[in-house]
Order: structure tokens, then C-alpha cells, then sequence
């Protein structure tokens, strides 16, 4: 069973974000795990995943799209996390695809998972400011 919770903060310099927040208590699967109609102008700000077990065998990767298209175009960016390893899932570098309009829809997919053991108790959070 999954929960799914959105959220969104005050902030005093920058106004409001908005946050996307997704949970997966068993083995992390390929495939579309969440998906987010947007309701705001906005963009993007950052992309937050943790694993509480690791991957074994290859790295796990993770993908954000946006109206079914990456917003990694530098594949290499998506966020990953390497075999035998926990915690957060690194980024090459930051997604080139940010800007947010009504109705845009974001999904939270997983292009790959360990070979042998899949990661569990994955946390998906994507930041987003709202304009």
C-alpha cells in the first residue's frame, strides 16, 4: 500500500513551495509509481530520493516527467542510487526541464531497479515554487 501526501510551506524570502510527495513501502518496481496534476504557475526547484534499503546488483534510477516527457534531458542527471548503497539518491546535475503551468501533470517513474534485490521504502519528493 502506498500513501501519497502534498504539501506546501511559507517561505519569508521566496514565497511559497509546493511540495510532491510520494511513498512506496515494499521493493521499488519499474514503471509510473505517481502521478501529479499541477495547479500553479511555477518551476521545478529540486528532486529529493531516499531509499531505506539498498539496490543489489546495478544502480537504481529514478525519473521525473513532465507531461510524459523527462525533464532530464541530460539522462545521466536522473537521480540514482548505486548498488549496496541507502539513503539519498544522487544527481548528476539538476533537471533542465523546470517551468510548471495549470494542468501540467508530473509522474515519478523508475527507469531501473537493483539486478538482484530492489531497493525498499522509497521516498519521492519533488520541490517546486510557486510564482
Amino acid at each position: 500500500m502506498a500513501d501519497v501526501a502534498i504539501s506546501y510551506r511559507t517561505l519569508p524570502a521566496n514565497g511559497r513551495q509546493y511540495v510532491f510527495n510520494h511513498y512506496i513501502v515494499g521493493n521499488e518496481t519499474t514503471g509510473i509509481k505517481a502521478e501529479f496534476p499541477v495547479h500553479f504557475y511555477g518551476g521545478i526547484s529540486d528532486v529529493i530520493v531516499d531509499a531505506e534499503t539498498a539496490p543489489a546488483g546495478s544502480t537504481s534510477i529514478v525519473d521525473i516527467h513532465l507531461n510524459g516527457t523527462t525533464i532530464y534531458t541530460t539522462q545521466g542527471n536522473r537521480p540514482t542510487l548505486t548498488a549496496s548503497d541507502t539513503g539519498l539518491y544522487t544527481e548528476a546535475g539538476e533537471p533542465q526541464i523546470t517551468a510548471l503551468v495549470p494542468g501540467d501533470i508530473l509522474l515519478i517513474e523508475i527507469d531501473q531497479i537493483g539486478s538482484g534485490t530492489a531497493a525498499t521504502r522509497i521516498k519521492y519528493s519533488v520541490v517546486c515554487q510557486m510564482h
